[in-house]
């Protein structure tokens, strides 16, 4: 009878320790954001990445994701904009909105090109390539978020993570109560 005690308290220590490593990161929290309602901005920084901040405002929050001299500088820009009152999501503004941001982003540059993606939960996604750089844009919650990776022969594992990090991004509801 001792040795099945000491065997399932060994069990148990393994599996606590496995359970332990298992633990997943914490979200950093980036700012709050807060015109009309308050919002939380948590995400998972990517491996290998560290975020610096710029700016922390209630209307925008902004700064770089620096991941060293082998991976893309990730240029983040999260701004209030009065444009998309009352929108939640990049899917509920019509196309001709959709071509406005297309053309506001061709008054840079020319030869640019666009493609659609979309976040793990279907959020509609902009993605804008030109010679050096690409744009990850999205509107949530009356907020545009642009993420603009720089570097030499960008990747789409580089686009990818980027994708994947805006899909783990939160928008934490605050209660003003609270």
């Amino acid at each position: 009878m001792k040795r099945i005690i000491a065997l399932a308290l060994i069990l148990m220590m393994i599996l606590c320790a496995v359970c332990a490593l298992a633990e997943t990161t914490e979200k950093y929290d980036f700012g709050t954001l807060n015109v009309g309602r308050a919002f939380k901005i948590q995400s998972r920084i990517p491996e290998g990445y560290t975020y610096l901040p710029v700016t922390r405002s209630e209307l925008n929050i902004s700064g770089f994701l620096d991941g060293g001299p082998d991976r893309p500088v990730v240029d983040i820009s999260i701004a209030y904009s009065e444009d998309y009152e009352g929108i939640e999501r990049f899917n509920d503004v019509d196309e001709s909105v959709v071509e406005e941001v297309r053309n506001s982003f061709r008054e840079m540059d020319e030869g640019l090109t666009f493609e659609d993606l979309e976040t793990d939960y279907g959020t509609r996604l902009l993605k804008v390539t030109g010679t050096d750089f690409v744009v990850i844009y999205t509107v949530y919650k009356n907020y545009e978020l642009e993420f603009r990776l720089f570097g030499d022969n960008l990747t789409d594992a580089d686009v990818q993570k980027m994708v994947d990090f805006i899909s783990d991004m939160d928008f934490v509801p605050i209660d003003p109560a609270a």
